[in-house]
């Protein structure tokens, strides 16, 4: 999600039309079917992949070019609803984490190009697949590697970044397809994750990074219909956060205040529309994000697209069907929008404001995309990174002088 944890780059910068009615493909390579982004870390990108429905791989590519550095695969045969490859790899200087729908975080040296470590969540855990396998990517933070192994007991886990051993358990979390992730709050450091309890009921855990301990539950009955945590919490200031949920539960605008021992955490406000998959841009003082519409289970249908809002709730514009992108990928890079369509992949430039305004569109993918493109989008140097079922490319963006 960046370096401040929002999906957005204000400091670099895209071009803001396609002056040949589309960008410059640099590189395309076909991938299986699946829902795992690419990270990029220096010249490489790294993605992982799942093939045959029996090996989960690990690729690391050269960005300028996309030809193949080396691959790490482990055989892990079986199928999940939605099947593929899940999560983002995590990258540090020396060794690429990764996570696969079946539970198994890797630590792979990037020197040897061979694993450190390799756990299996479901059996050091005693903990059962999610609805949708697990989809959570670790996240390493000096000598831990916090993971998500959703248990009946344990809802997230630190691990010893040499090893792999356990470090501490939380207190479970339920279910969910989000990953850990670690945010200031109130001035303290706080490992953050939701997740749902039989798809009606949010909770949001909040813990101390270095014990495990909780810092504060916060806890909301959807009632009927269903629920997948899928977006994680984002901050708007210390002490104010939002949460987005999607499926017509709309999002939360929640409070943190010194409760004591553990934080005290409430909702100050509710807005009608929610994202399923990624979390809100905020740019300007408004929100934008890829939505569908709240209300009630059998009432109004949902109207997904692209939305304006402001955190009190009050919306600016929305798109609806036209385009409608369906939970489609969004980055804020320099203060434009780049979007990825959820449904066709087509690529979007749009300036945020009080209208919709597009700049620039243009489709990328050179074969059948496919449907369900959710995939997050990586950008660097001017070079963006999107998947669709069939291929994983590199898009030239440029940056430019204003």
């Amino acid at each position: 999600m960046g370096p401040n944890d929002d999906n957005s780059l204000p400091d670099q910068k895209v071009v803001t039309s396609f002056a040949s009615g589309s960008p410059k493909v640099l590189w395309e390579v076909g991938v299986n079917p699946g829902f795992g982004g690419a990270a990029i870390v220096g010249e490489e990108v790294f993605h992982i992949d799942r093939v045959d429905q029996s090996f989960d791989v690990l690729y690391c590519r050269d960005l300028k070019t996309g030809k193949e550095k080396w691959n790490w695969k482990n055989e892990v045969p079986g199928r999940i609803s939605h099947p593929g490859s899940r999560g983002v790899p995590t990258v540090t200087e020396d060794a690429v984490y990764v996570s696969s729908g079946f539970g198994r975080i890797y630590c792979i040296d990037r020197k040897t190009e061979k694993e450190r470590w390799v756990v299996d969540m479901g059996k050091r855990f005693k903990a059962e697949p999610p609805r949708f396998g697990w989809a959570g990517h670790p996240v390493i933070k000096d000598e831990l590697c916090f993971v998500a192994p959703l248990g009946e007991e344990v809802g997230l886990a630190a691990l010893d970044t040499k090893t792999g051993k356990t470090v501490w358990t939380s207190i479970a979390v339920g279910n969910s397809h989000s990953s850990p992730q670690l945010m200031e709050i109130m001035g303290k450091e706080v490992l953050v994750m939701p997740g749902d309890i039989e798809r009606k009921e949010l909770v949001i855990l909040g813990v101390n990074p270095k014990t495990g301990k909780t810092a504060f539950k916060y806890v909301e009955d959807f009632g009927t219909g269903i629920f997948n945590a899928i977006p994680n919490l984002m901050m708007l200031d210390q002490t104010t956060a939002i949460y987005t949920g999607g499926y017509k539960k709309g999002t939360r605008i929640l409070k943190f205040e010194d409760g004591g021992k553990a934080m005290r955490v409430t909702k100050i406000a509710q807005l009608p529309y929610g994202a399923k998959f990624h979390a809100p841009l905020t740019i300007g003082g408004k929100l934008y994000m890829t939505a569908d519409k709240g209300g009630r289970r059998g009432g109004e249908p949902a109207v997904s697209g692209l939305v304006s809002l402001a955190p009190n709730g009050v919306t600016q514009w929305s798109t609806g069907k036209e385009p409608q992108l369906n939970g489609g990928s969004l980055l804020n890079i320099g203060g434009v929008i780049v979007s990825q369509d959820g449904d066709t992949g087509e690529l979007r430039l749009v300036k945020p404001g009080e209208k919709y305004q597009e700049l620039a569109k243009a489709k990328v993918f050179s074969k059948e995309t496919g449907k369900e493109l959710w995939a997050p989008m990586a950008f660097s140097k001017g070079k963006l990174v999107m998947r669709s079922q069939n291929q994983l490319i590199c898009v030239e963006l440029g940056e430019v002088d204003e």
